[in-house]
């Protein structure tokens, strides 16, 4: 690794977030005469959380249990469960947010390789267009590609690929509470289904959907620690690293907030 390769890394992520926060908050706690040690603590706080090393360990404990290969149990599974992540309204193809087509597709995946409805719950913020939206019109983009020309229409209960969508829920409390519902209409009081989400969000689902009564079968996808070595440029901070801190704080304080509710 030539001397060039590695003043150019660090002179690119010197001078992008969030690296250039970090170090006005390093400079801003060697000049200030007050609150000196408050911006040296938020400087080494957005670094820790900055680099991969710090965001990796905070996402295994929640990641690492569910990077296993799929139990096979396709004679007791319902369905095929998917939760929403987000869409891009306007997108000229493939509305679905990067991180939601993944889940989509593993989906899709496992309810045409078992056989089993595809249940896709989630609506989002915007009244105007749906998650579930996103999804159908993701799906139609694919369909060419199965060995079908539309979309199967056996209800929810009969056990063979369909698609299905829950378009009213905003959180996944209501993710897990809505598609019981639906469940339940069909004549389904206890639901056996593969539940398919980002592998950092699985045990917070599971706990959720275990809790509306439902027999889960984790389906994870969407990991975001790779296995490859670790290197020096681990070590800089970077918005990814920060991105993936804040998806692990933010689902250890969900699940905080279930024991709390004694879930």
């Amino acid at each position: 690794m030539s001397i060039t390769y590695i003043v150019s890394k660090l002179l690119t992520y010197s001078a992008l977030p969030p690296s250039i926060f970090i170090i006005t908050l390093f400079v801003a706690a060697f000049y200030a005469k007050k609150y000196r040690f408050f911006f040296f603590f938020m400087a080494i706080s957005f670094y820790a959380l900055s680099n991969n090393y710090v965001a990796n360990a905070l996402l295994s404990p929640l990641e690492k249990p569910y990077n296993t290969p799929l139990p096979i149990n396709k004679e007791l599974a319902d369905a095929v469960v998917v939760l929403s992540g987000g869409s891009v309204k306007g997108a000229s193809n493939l509305p679905l947010s990067d991180e939601t087509y993944k889940r989509a597709m593993w989906g899709i995946i496992l309810a045409k390789q078992y056989n089993l409805p595809l249940l896709f719950s989630g609506t989002g913020t915007d009244a105007t267009y749906r998650e579930s939206d996103a999804f159908l019109a993701s799906y139609q983009a694919l369909n060419v590609f199965f060995d079908q020309k539309n979309v199967a229409t056996s209800p929810l209960n009969v056990k063979t690929f369909s698609i299905h969508v829950e378009n009213s829920s905003l959180d996944t409390y209501e993710n897990a509470k809505l598609s019981k519902a639906m469940f339940e209409d069909m004549g389904i009081p206890k639901p056996c289904i593969y539940l398919v989400t980002s592998a950092y969000h699985m045990e917070r689902s599971k706990r959720l959907y275990e809790h509306f009564g439902f027999c889960v079968i984790p389906a994870a996808t969407s990991f975001k620690i790779s296995q490859t070595t670790a290197n020096w440029i681990d070590l800089l901070p970077n918005i990814w690293a920060l991105e993936k801190s804040y998806k692990a704080i933010h689902e250890y304080i969900g699940l905080a907030s279930l024991k709390l509710r004694g879930i």
